[in-house]
Formats: C-alpha cells, sequence, structure tokens
C-alpha cells in the first residue's frame, strides 16, 4: 500500500504536477491521521472496557465483603438488644423488690454479653492498594472509604472500651456477687455459642436487691451500652445499607 501512493505522487513529480502532488500528499496525511485516531479510538475503547471489568470485580468483592459485615452486625445488633431489655428487666425487678425466680438468672448472664464484630478490614486494605481511582463513581469511592473508616473507629475504639469496662466488671463487680461468670473469654471463638447455655445465679439476691453499687453498675451499664455498642452498631448497618445500595446501582449501570 506504501509502494503504490509512492508510484502516484513520483509519477506526478515527474509530469511536474506539482499542484495535483500537493493535494495528493496532504489528502495522505490526512487520511494516516484518520486512521491513527481510529486506532486510538479503538485502544481506548478495549482500555475503557478493560478498567470497567476491574471496576465491576473490585466492586462485586466490596459488595460481598459489607453483605458478610452486614449480616455480622445485624446479629450483635440484635443479641445487645437484648442485653438492654435484660438491664432493664432486672433493674425494674429488683427496684420493685420482685421476689427471685429462676429466669432471672438468664437475665443476669444476657447483662454479660460481649462481642465484638470483626468487619474485614484485610479485604479494604488488599482491595485498596491496586488503586480505589478504579472505582468511576467518586461520590461511591468516598462512601466505602468513609465506611471502613467508621467502621475502625467503632470496633476498634468504642467496643473495645466496652469490653474493658465489663472485664473490669469481671473482676470487680461480678466476681463477688455471682457464683459463675461465663464459663469461656469472651474471644474464645466458642464464646457464643457457649454463652447461649450459661447462667448467673447471684450468691444472695436479697442483699444484691438492696446494693447500691451494683445497681449504680447496672444504670451505668445501661447508657455505656448505648454510645460503645448499640449506636456504633446501628450506624454501622446504616452506612453498611447506603453503600451495598449504591454499589448495587452502579453496578447495575456498569452491566448495561
Amino acid at each position: 500500500m506504501i509502494k503504490f501512493f509512492r508510484k502516484i505522487r513520483q509519477k506526478l513529480l515527474s509530469e511536474n504536477k506539482f499542484s495535483k502532488y500537493l493535494i495528493y500528499a496532504i489528502g495522505e496525511i490526512i487520511l494516516v491521521v484518520i486512521g491513527i485516531l481510529i486506532a486510538l479510538q479503538i485502544n481506548n475503547g478495549n482500555e475503557y472496557r478493560k478498567e470497567r471489568a476491574e471496576e465491576i470485580k473490585m466492586l462485586e468483592n466490596f459488595k460481598t465483603t459489607i453483605k458478610g459485615d452486614f449480616d455480622q452486625v445485624n446479629s450483635f445488633s440484635k443479641t445487645f438488644d437484648e442485653t438492654d431489655r435484660a438491664i432493664y428487666f432486672l433493674l425494674k425487678h429488683m427496684e420493685e423488690g420482685l421476689a427471685y425466680n429462676d429466669s432471672l438468672k438468664t437475665h443476669f448472664r444476657q447483662t454479660t454479653a460481649l462481642f465484638s464484630p470483626k468487619i474485614d478490614q484485610e479485604v479494604f486494605a488488599t482491595l485498596s492498594s491496586t488503586d480505589l481511582n478504579i472505582i468511576s463513581n467518586d461520590i461511591l469511592k468516598n462512601e466505602i472509604i468513609s465506611y471502613y473508616s467508621f467502621a475502625k473507629r467503632a470496633f476498634d475504639v468504642r467496643i473495645n472500651r466496652y469490653a474493658m469496662i465489663m472485664e473490669d466488671a469481671s473482676k470487680n463487680i461480678f466476681s463477688s456477687r455471682f457464683n459463675e461468670l461465663w464459663g469461656n473469654t469472651w474471644d474464645d471463638p466458642h464464646f457464643i455459642d457457649s454463652l447461649q447455655n450459661k447462667t448467673m445465679t447471684p450468691k444472695n439476691y436479697e442483699e444484691l436487691k438492696k446494693d447500691e453499687e451494683y445497681l449504680y453498675f447496672l444504670k451505668s451499664l445501661k447508657n455505656q451500652l448505648y454510645w460503645y455498642v448499640r449506636r456504633p452498631l446501628r450506624q454501622a448497618t446504616e452506612k453498611s445499607e447506603r453503600v451495598l445500595q449504591l454499589i448495587n446501582n452502579e453496578l447495575k449501570t456498569l452491566k448495561k
């Protein structure tokens, strides 16, 4: 093809048809430029499709991970809602001077519930190391970053603070007032299952009803439970729901 065009140019020059040669040369240049632009467009299109495929894969991974976080947090929220109800029930029962019954053992045990959600920060670290700029929707990208940033603060700081309160209570409150506290340590992987069958029996219920230190502890615990656990869990649930909705919407757009 190049030889063909060269022969045409040479023929025009040999015939002293310089003006036609010039027009032809310019036309040839234009055709070359158009060819280059088409090639670039095809290359850019291929690159765009490649980037979008990577973006879809990344968003699918985030979706799976955050959905797992959501299910876990939702489960813990229900458990701590039960704890809140148990505290309310015990305070009301004791302040009204009601008699002891066996069901109270379960309520006492429930007040010691302590489960720490494990948000999969490793997935975020791994995916973000590949370059979060692959995510083309800036609002979605910022929401994902905000979600993981909040989760780290909430669960590494607030719930750990609540864990310290409960550990201190196990030494200074529960041990002198109850016959048994838990059966395993709270970070034991089998702790949640074992706790379901555990009870806490007060050594002397009549004294416990009038125990100002214990009653004050329960009242304080109700507030601490809200600020350090239930509120962060509720916020995490709301944030994960929002992020999942944004991811689903973006995936629908990208897959069109």
